[in-house]
């Protein structure tokens, strides 16, 4: 029907599929500029300034374990720049393992009550314990995370987050290819955590 109709006006098909993906581009561009400004009223009700969290990590092993007393404790202080861009001070201590400082960049989504973040950045590795897989390692370190929290209010919420502390950096990046889905449980770590919010 639709091709005779084009046929009975002689307009090629071509460009009635173009004329059909501009109106579908701008339908999506008024929807997102709407999205925009409503986001942007929710952030400013939303998002804080300034954050601390006390995170209880786990690896992989010792979650699969039930090992709930290898603990990874994590401090972090986070300095929130704009409503969506952050960039945080992370320390990781593993008992006598060892203990890592990560500055991160950090981008976050203040939706309101959920508010995903990822964030990623370069550190320093104390490994001090000879036993430990990390003994010998450089002691440049490189840190991904990610997890979202759930606002309980206004200064309080609460969120669970994965994070992959890579201990050997060379060979992270050199290999990065041929990561394996072990390598990423061996490095993970996965946590809950609670934040106040200023």
């Amino acid at each position: 029907m639709v091709w005779q109709f084009q046929k009975n006006l002689n307009i090629p098909e071509e460009d009635d599929m173009c004329r059909k993906l501009v109106v579908l581009v701008l339908v999506f561009m008024v929807i997102f500029a709407s999205n925009l400004s409503a986001e942007a009223r929710t952030e400013k009700e939303t998002s804080s300034k300034f954050d601390v969290g006390l995170i209880m990590n786990y690896s992989y092993a010792d979650l699969r374990d039930q090992n709930y007393s290898k603990v990874v404790p994590t401090l972090r202080f986070q300095l929130n720049l704009l409503p969506w861009l952050g960039i945080s001070a992370t320390g990781y201590a593993s008992g006598q393992e060892f203990i890592a400082i990560i500055g991160e960049v950090v981008l976050r989504a203040p939706l309101g009550l959920i508010e995903p973040y990822i964030a990623t950045g370069p550190g320093y590795l104390f490994a001090y314990d000879n036993d430990s897989p990390e003994s010998g390692t450089s002691n440049f370190a490189f840190n991904f995370r990610a997890g979202f929290d759930v606002n309980l209010t206004s200064w309080f919420s609460i969120g669970p987050g994965i994070t992959l502390l890579v201990h050997e950096v060379n060979d992270f990046f050199t290999n990065i290819s041929t990561l394996d889905m072990q390598y990423l449980k061996d490095s993970s770590l996965i946590g809950i955590g609670a934040k106040l919010r200023f």
